[in-house]
């Protein structure tokens, strides 16, 4: 029988491990599931990591899968730190101001996983952007909430502050902004979905 490596304290760091992502799973999100309570962000990541897969089989079989997989389960993770902020109406100053914040909790939530190495390795290649997984997972992180609003026919949407197709197209122009400002050019795939996640909004769901 092979010799095993595990560590006598591994047990102690898993139990840290599965505290901190059980806090992961109450960070409540101003996105609503079917039910019409309030999404929380393991939902989210584990929403993202399947469509994302599902889509890069379907449109993009070239990138790794095993990456976009990881890529979407930790990509919020620095919100153990920040939580999660609405940014459907939020000015470039706000942005800009979360975009620093998020720098910090990476660090932060790096400090918090030292005894999960691996994880934090996937979630800076993920910040850096370094792969084209890196790109369309944070792409279609950017549409993935959209999907959520046709559950109550854009009752919530509303609610955020977002109340016709003028709102909506200063959102999608606000996001392509940010998108195209973190540099690298993601898989054509990815934009086309985005694209299509706005257009169905505009065309069904708020009035001019």
């Amino acid at each position: 029988m092979a010799m095993s490596r595990v560590k006598m304290n591994t047990i102690d760091e898993l139990i840290e491990l599965s505290r901190l992502l059980g806090t992961f799973g109450q960070i409540k999100r101003a996105v609503l599931l079917p039910n019409g309570e309030p999404e929380t962000d393991s939902h989210h990541s584990f929403a993202l990591a399947l469509i994302a897969y599902e889509l890069a089989q379907q449109y993009a079989p070239e990138l790794e899968a095993k990456r976009i997989l990881l890529y979407a389960l930790v990509h919020d993770l620095p919100e153990l730190i920040t939580g999660d902020m609405i940014t459907l109406t939020a000015s470039a100053e706000e942005l800009n101001q979360k975009a620093q914040a998020d720098a910090l909790a990476v660090e932060e939530t790096a400090a918090q996983l030292t005894a999960a190495p691996y994880i934090v390795q996937a979630l800076r290649e993920y910040e850096g952007r370094v792969n084209d997984e890196a790109l369309f997972v944070y792409w279609l992180d950017k549409m993935i909430t959209i999907p959520t609003h046709f559950y109550d026919n854009g009752a919530n949407l509303r609610q955020l502050g977002v109340h016709n197709q003028h709102d909506i197209q200063q959102w999608y122009e606000r996001t392509l902004t940010k998108l195209r400002n973190q540099g690298g050019q993601p898989h054509p795939s990815a934009v086309t979905v985005l694209e299509l996640a706005y257009q169905k909004m505009r065309d069904e769901l708020l009035q001019p």
